[in-house]
């Protein structure tokens, strides 16, 4: 039985033995075996299937795989499961995938995988962990904060993807596809309240306009009612979303067997308070003295933070079957604009006041020539890339400081804003082929290239404005930078695989991949940074046992990083390379339809990274009592040191148990992750850690007999664990931003017809 993204369904299991879930709980069952893989999609079973489990088809090698052909360490999500567990939004996916860590800084989307991200954020930076949308590459970080309405599966391949991806990425890749439209009419809508009167709603409709031509419109609105916490200072709500409002359009169309187009469309526009609320960190002193906020999600600031962001794209895929191959051409063209105000004062008599302005567009452009399908002993796929990206601070950066020393050559003004202005532009491009060779019966050789050409430029300036008494000083030049620089590097991929049995595969891996360097979107005054490199070995190996019930994958990996670039925090993030890093670990994923009621998901893993010899990074200042004035400039050596960042240890079990009854179907679902805690800076400031946690979700829905109509009620993070998404040593002390949700708790009601039933 084979599926494609479009038919996949999925259901986890469990019984009530396993309801109690904790880090510990965690490490039990890990050690009696249950490291469960992901909440892979399956194929809802019916009660009296005895077959195992389905297969999971995976785009990692730009070609439609079975997941357990591909020598990959790969994680893949299906819909059902992605409710199943509460993940509402991208930042949910580390819940689900372990080894993947998700912070945000800014209302930035900064993922890591196998302890590789960035802190970095302003225009023009991107993340080492690059983000697919329906094949489509999304650059700026603070567009990669998207609902998972409409999403079918998400796909999280780690380490480098150095050969086939648009993008060089030294950390790894999330492919996130989103529902394809099909001929029969249906749709779907759901909405769901919480305990913070957070209502998610979502109408879903497809149907075919002709034989030919097929469409769908999923539109989302969310509005939270109470927000997490309160600005003491200005008794107004923080961390809440005043509104999320997006949509987007498929259009599939197949004139002939050989030709298929897919238009694609969507729009979103947000605004909030989610962050970042800084407060500080516990054990630590402040250089403005008067903060009374006690609680992690309170702010005693004088402005509150907003957030409002609206961006949009459209994408046009094509695929045309020559005969010797198939064509495939994807093109896009995408824009946003984003605000932000930020009080990063840690005081409610305002010292520093920041206005964020940030806007962009980028186009990208892949053609993609395959071999044609049927061929098992050569497959191969050639390619050409091509990416534009502009992103602007417009209006420029504007930085109010109150109170702070004033500049010499500004002696005598009651204070001073600080503007900057930056123009970032990367223009990449690049040429990579692929091709896996059955040289040996059931062995396989894989060799890939990939060449990148990339330019970065920049046309950046700061000013500074004195205000006196009676008078301002007018703009004042302070500094500019203008400058262009080209990066050529060659990436490659080896690996060696062979079928042992029909279900057991194994294999070996060799990668390079390459994160091209480029300036710094905020600190436009900093030094220009060089690309960072990384060479990747694995070992692996997929298995599927007990008559394909049980399939259990393991990922052993070994990374040597050169001139890898991190994060220093003065006054703004600024990167900067380390000399160098290393990091090994093992990734183990495991599922088990142990019944036709109950099945078990899991995954597991383990790292450990340090920093080498000669690697120089910011130190904390005044350390453990807070920061130096002005933000600290003291640096120092890290080798030896961990990765911010990286947890040494992730798990997440995930559990459902469904019984069908005369009167519908119930599924009672318990998911649980942990993370064993890590660093927010290289110098391991004990002070810039955050502990260990679990978070624990539940779910319990009913489901009509017909399918037409579920209703549910949920929990998540129900241990209320306080969760920090930012750690930095910031302008005016030790900082942290708790953006994850608190204890939350409610209701979803669907309702389904036609197609989606």
């Amino acid at each position: 039985m084979q599926l494609h993204t479009a038919d996949i369904k999925q259901r986890s299991y469990t019984d009530k033995g396993v309801l109690r879930l904790s880090g510990a709980s965690v490490l039990v069952m890990a050690a009696l075996g249950g490291m469960m893989s992901p909440a892979l999609a399956q194929p809802a079973a019916p009660e009296t299937d005895t077959s195992g489990l389905g297969e999971i088809i995976v785009t990692a090698q730009r070609r439609a795989e079975n997941l357990q052909s591909v020598p990959i360490a790969v994680s893949a999500v299906g819909e059902q499961q992605l409710k199943a567990v509460g993940a509402v939004d991208t930042t949910s996916l580390s819940t689900v995938v372990s080894g993947l860590n998700i912070q945000v800084q800014a209302a930035s989307f900064q993922p890591r995988i196998r302890g590789i991200g960035t802190g970095a954020i302003g225009p023009g930076i991107e993340n080492p962990v690059a983000l697919y949308v329906d094949n489509v590459y999304i650059g700026p970080q603070v567009t990669g904060l998207a609902n998972l309405a409409d999403v079918a599966q998400v796909t999280v391949l780690k380490g480098p993807q150095g050969t086939l991806f648009g993008r060089n990425s030294t950390g790894g890749v999330i492919q996130m596809t989103t529902r394809d439209p099909v001929a029969e009419p249906g749709g779907e809508i759901r909405s769901e309240i919480d305990n913070y009167a957070t209502t998610r709603n979502n109408i879903y409709l497809t149907g075919g306009l002709s034989d030919a031509l097929k469409a769908n419109l999923s539109v989302s609105y969310t509005h939270q009612g109470e927000g997490w916490g309160k600005n003491i200072k200005t008794g107004n709500d923080n961390h809440k979303i005043d509104h999320d409002f997006s949509v987007r359009n498929k259009w599939l169309f197949t004139p002939s067997d050989a030709t298929t187009l897919k238009l694609s469309l969507d729009y979103s526009d947000n605004k909030n308070s989610m962050g970042p609320n800084l407060v500080p960190i516990p054990g630590a002193t402040t250089l403005v003295p008067g903060w009374a906020a006690t609680g992690p999600y309170d702010t005693d600031l004088t402005t509150d933070n907003t957030i409002h962001l609206k961006s949009g794209g459209v994408g046009l895929e094509a695929s045309q079957d020559l005969g010797f191959a198939r064509l495939v051409s994807i093109s896009a063209y995408r824009k946003y604009k984003f605000t932000e105000l930020f009080d990063p004062s840690l005081s409610p008599t305002q010292t520093i006041l920041q206005f964020l302005g940030q806007k962009g567009h980028q186009f990208s452009q892949e053609l993609q020539l395959l071999s044609p399908e049927g061929n098992d002993k050569l497959k191969w796929v050639l390619g050409l890339y091509y990416f534009n990206a502009k992103d602007s601070l417009d209006p420029p950066f504007d930085q109010h400081n109150h109170g702070l020393t004033i500049p010499p050559f500004l002696a005598g003004a009651d204070d001073f804003e600080i503007l900057g202005s930056a123009d970032m532009k990367t223009i990449s491009k690049s040429a990579f082929g692929q091709a896996t060779y059955e040289f040996l019966p059931d062995t396989r050789l894989t060799l890939g290239l990939r060449y990148t050409s990339e330019i970065r430029k920049i046309d950046a300036a700061i000013n500074f404005i004195g205000h006196f008494p009676f008078f301002s000083t007018g703009v004042q030049p302070f500094g500019a930078q203008v400058g262009r620089n080209k990066f050529n590097k060659l990436t490659w991929r080896i690996a060696l695989d062979h079928n042992f049995t029909d279900d057991i595969l194994g294999y070996v891996s060799y990668n390079r991949g390459f994160k091209s360097g480029g300036f710094n979107g905020l600190s436009t005054l900093d030094p220009a940074y060089k690309p960072e490199i990384v060479d990747a070995y694995e070992a692996g190996l997929k298995t599927e046992l007990f008559d394909r019930h049980v399939r259990l994958n393991a990922a052993f990996f070994y990374n040597t990083y050169k001139d890898i670039q991190i994060i220093e925090f003065i006054n703004l993030p600024s990167i900067r390379n380390a000399a160098k890093a290393k990091t090994y670990g093992a990734d183990f994923d495991l599922e088990a339809k142990l019944t036709d009621e109950l099945r078990l998901n899991s995954g597991v893993s383990l790292l450990h990274t340090k920093f080498g010899a000669g690697s120089i990074g910011t130190l904390a200042g005044a350390g453990a009592s807070g920061s130096l004035p002005g933000g600290s400039s003291a640096r120092g050596p890290i080798n030896g040191n961990p990765l911010a960042f990286a947890p040494k240890f992730t798990a997440n079990v995930s559990a459902t148990y469904t019984k069908k009854l005369d009167w519908g179907t119930v599924d009672f679902n318990v998911t649980n992750a942990y993370n064993s805690g890590f660093y927010g800076a290289e110098d391991k400031n004990p002070l810039l850690h955050q502990k260990a946690f679990d978070y624990l979700n539940t779910a319990l829905t009913w489901t009509s007999t017909n399918g037409g109509i579920s209703l549910g009620i949920w929990g998540r993070n129900l241990l209320n664990k306080v969760v920090a998404t930012q750690l930095a040593n910031g302008t005016l002390g030790l900082t942290s931003d708790y953006g994850n949700p608190p204890r939350t708790y409610g209701a979803t009601a669907t309702v389904r017809f036609g197609s989606r039933r």
